[in-house]
């Protein structure tokens, strides 16, 4: 009874190193990717998740060696949060106790918008699953507007990515006038504004 709580308590207790914490951020993958059922409506499995997630927010406690992991697990979440409304409510309702800056898995994907790579995708793609999810709910609405790191994320992190770019490309004769995508996805700089600038157009819509 209780087995994830007490593993991950256990592991709390004992000091959560890299390895461990890599190791049990797989475990909740595994479970919640190949689980036929919404896991997550179950307390036994959502309170563990929610305290090692924690962990991940805990500066001194994070890891940038789990950050792949901890991405894909997030993904993972918001892949059967989507598929079950009912669990974003659930996860909104456990952040409301903790204050109203604490929507874990909004908050731990917000950091990963800008970044290049299947980390960066998995992150906007599991980012825009919580917007499509929560297009009913007011108090989600106002939770990311009003208290998360989300939009300011969004805008100088944009900012940032356009003063980047090259200041001129080549091009392939006389004629050419417009920006192509095989124009740009030679150049790195190119693709992660483009990628940015993509997620955002997709969450204003």
């Amino acid at each position: 009874e209780n087995i994830l709580e007490r593993l991950v308590q256990w592991h709390l207790r004992r000091g959560l190193d890299p390895d461990s914490q890599g190791a049990l951020l797989k475990l909740f993958e595994m479970l919640i990717g190949q689980s036929q059922q919404p896991l997550l409506q179950h307390k036994p499995v959502l309170q563990p998740l929610l305290s090692l997630l924690s962990t991940c927010a805990d500066p001194q406690l994070g890891s940038p060696a789990v950050e792949g992991s901890l991405v894909l697990l997030l993904n993972q979440v918001c892949v059967s949060m989507a598929r079950e409304p009912s669990i974003l409510e659930l996860l909104f309702r456990a952040a409301s106790q903790q204050g109203p800056t604490n929507l874990l898995i909004f908050s731990l994907l917000v950091p990963f918008i800008h970044r290049d790579g299947a980390i960066g995708q998995q992150a906007r793609d599991a980012l825009l699953l919580v917007m499509a999810t929560s297009a009913d709910s007011q108090a989600v609405a106002q939770y990311i507007a009003e208290n998360s790191y989300f939009c300011p994320v969004l805008a100088t992190g944009l900012s940032a990515l356009y003063s980047s770019l090259p200041r001129k490309i080549e091009v392939r004769g006389d004629d050419w006038h417009a920006l192509r995508r095989e124009d740009w996805i030679g150049v790195a700089s190119l693709v992660l504004f483009m990628n940015s600038l993509e997620f955002c157009n997709a969450v204003i819509q």
